[in-house]
């Protein structure tokens, strides 16, 4: 009877623990939610009693994708903070060249100064000829030569070019590459070709493709020194001469402003003496002491001395009563462009009086120039006076003294 009622026992305290066990496990799928829909009751539990699972639910379904958290699996969205991935900066590839027309005194002087400039430069000479120069300076040093060439005399015309060839170069380093990996290919097909056609084939086009890889190469290597060596070509004193009969190098309808200089470029001069007529006497003024007016009509009066000095002085209607200025800016570039004469002096004397003065080289000689323009309301004057520079410039005050003579 004692051993039924300890069997008994047994069996009441077993099935106490069996429903408090089914009760906590009911409570345990109560807590998470409850069963999956296909059934899985153990993984609803383990992830239920799953710490990190819980605050990984906490934290919301559906996160976006990216660095996993590396505690819980949590996907982390990238850093806002990160800067965006630079742009290689392509360094521009620039061809510059530049053409000028100078007005020099000297052409053979400035030949040599121009070739030396480029020189100390780190440039060279690439070529000259009896009127004009060409040299190469490195890029870096393009614009201060070119200034210190264009102080040498007066620029007439001036061009600058600068291409941009950065495109072209990363196009043929890309034309180049893709050619040499076919060559290799070509050699690594000949070296395995056991048959005479296929090798005859393989050898013609090897051939080709290296033969454009030369010629790229050549191109490239011209665009770089292109780059690398800026060009600059000066041409000096270029317009010869006008002929008279010739139609008006400038396109200007006076004629009298396109023969200025005539006499000491051409040397157009009257030949005869001629003494002044009966009413005819041209313009009057008082030249230098040793000169005498060897010919004279109602529009010009020519005089010179024994030193081979020259004086021409004209008379000219004033078209639409034009004012000084005018007048002497006309002449200036007449002067200037036509007879590269370099003005070296321009002054206001007043009264309506403009001087101009310079010099070119004549058959291998300086010579000095001098014009001045003056002005009435219907009449217009000219005074030229011109020679070799060591007699022009001794005989300098004279000769402006005369000009101030000239009565209109």
């Amino acid at each position: 009877m004692h051993t039924l009622w300890c069997w008994l026992a047994v069996l009441l305290v077993s099935c106490t623990a069996t429903g408090a066990g089914v009760e906590v496990a009911a409570e345990a799928r109560s807590d998470s939610g409850g069963f999956y829909a296909d059934g899985s009751e153990g993984e609803a539990e383990a992830r239920s009693l799953s710490p990190g699972y819980s605050k990984q639910l906490a934290a919301g379904a559906g996160q976006p994708s990216g660095l996993l958290d590396p505690e819980f699996g949590q996907a982390q969205a990238p850093d806002a903070k990160d800067p965006a991935p630079q742009q290689p900066v392509v360094k521009r590839q620039v061809i510059y060249s530049a053409q000028l027309r100078l007005v020099v005194v000297s052409k053979s002087s400035a030949m040599l100064s121009i070739q030396e400039y480029a020189e100390q430069a780190g440039g060279y000479l690439q070529d000259s000829d009896a009127n004009s120069i060409t040299v190469r300076v490195p890029a870096s040093a393009f614009d201060a030569t070119l200034a210190r060439i264009a102080g040498l005399g007066e620029v007439v015309d001036r061009a600058i070019q600068a291409s941009d060839v950065t495109e072209e170069l990363l196009d043929l380093d890309i034309r180049l590459d893709n050619a040499r990996r076919t060559r290799d290919r070509l050699l690594e097909h000949l070296s395995k070709s056991t048959k005479i056609e296929d090798t005859l084939k393989i050898e013609a086009e090897l051939a080709r493709v290296s033969v454009e890889i030369e010629r790229m190469e050549g191109k490239q290597r011209l665009l770089q020194s292109q780059v690398a060596l800026s060009r600059i070509r000066v041409q000096l004193n270029m317009r010869a001469p006008r002929d008279p009969s010739a139609p008006d190098a400038l396109g200007l309808p006076f004629d009298w402003v396109e023969r200025l200089g005539d006499g000491l470029v051409a040397g157009n001069v009257e030949s005869l003496p001629r003494k002044p007529r009966f009413l005819a006497n041209g313009p009057k003024f008082d030249p230098p002491a040793e000169f005498i007016r060897y010919f004279s009509s109602k529009e010009l009066v020519e005089a010179m001395n024994a030193d081979g000095l020259r004086l021409k002085v004209q008379r000219h209607e004033n078209y639409d009563k034009g004012v000084l200025s005018f007048w002497s800016k006309l002449a200036r570039s007449s002067l200037v462009a036509s007879r590269s004469v370099l003005l070296n002096a321009e002054q206001d004397l007043g009264e309506d009086r403009a001087l101009l003065a310079g010099s070119r080289e004549v058959a291998g000689e300086p010579h000095g120039y001098l014009l001045m323009i003056a002005r009435t309301r219907d009449r217009l004057y000219t005074f030229e006076a011109w020679g070799p520079k060591d007699l022009f410039d001794a005989q300098y005050e004279a000769l402006v003294k005369s000009a101030r003579s000239l009565q209109r």
